[in-house]
């Protein structure tokens, strides 16, 4: 991976974890008035669920591996989907008793704040790619 690649890696997903820290941080005392510390630690387990795909989906963002912005976006939505998906059923197994307020009402808010700061960012990507592009062209 060259430096430029580098670059173009490390800065989304330093915002995005920025993100993912202050909805933490937002929601700690929601969480543990709800629940107590066993909230804050499942709240925490949901941010963290929702992040490392996150971190996945920006890597990819930034290889020419995808031979159109359709399958990129499939790829994408696919390993957000496995991540979250495969800690529901994980954590629904082990925890059947678990309400929404315990676990997936978390999950669902961290997947959407992700889904939101991942799409701003590859906006912002795209966009400076296209003005990069037309800088180039002399337009």
């Amino acid at each position: 991976m060259t430096e430029k690649q580098q670059r173009g890696v490390l800065k989304p997903a330093i915002y995005l974890t920025f993100a993912i820290a202050l909805g933490w941080v937002v929601c700690f005392w929601p969480a543990r008035a709800m629940n107590g510390e066993q909230g804050v630690w499942w709240m925490s387990i949901a941010a963290i669920c929702c992040l490392v795909p996150g971190w996945i989906v920006v890597f990819l963002s930034t290889l020419d591996i995808f031979p159109n912005d359709l399958g990129a976006m499939l790829v994408q939505m696919s390993v957000r989907m496995a991540v979250v998906g495969g800690a529901v059923v994980v954590v629904k197994k082990r925890h059947p008793d678990f309400g929404p307020a315990d676990f997936a009402g978390w999950l669902v808010g961290f997947y959407l704040l992700a889904l939101f700061v991942e799409v701003w960012l590859l906006r912002r990507q795209v966009s400076s790619t296209q003005s990069a592009t037309t800088l180039d062209n002399g337009e």
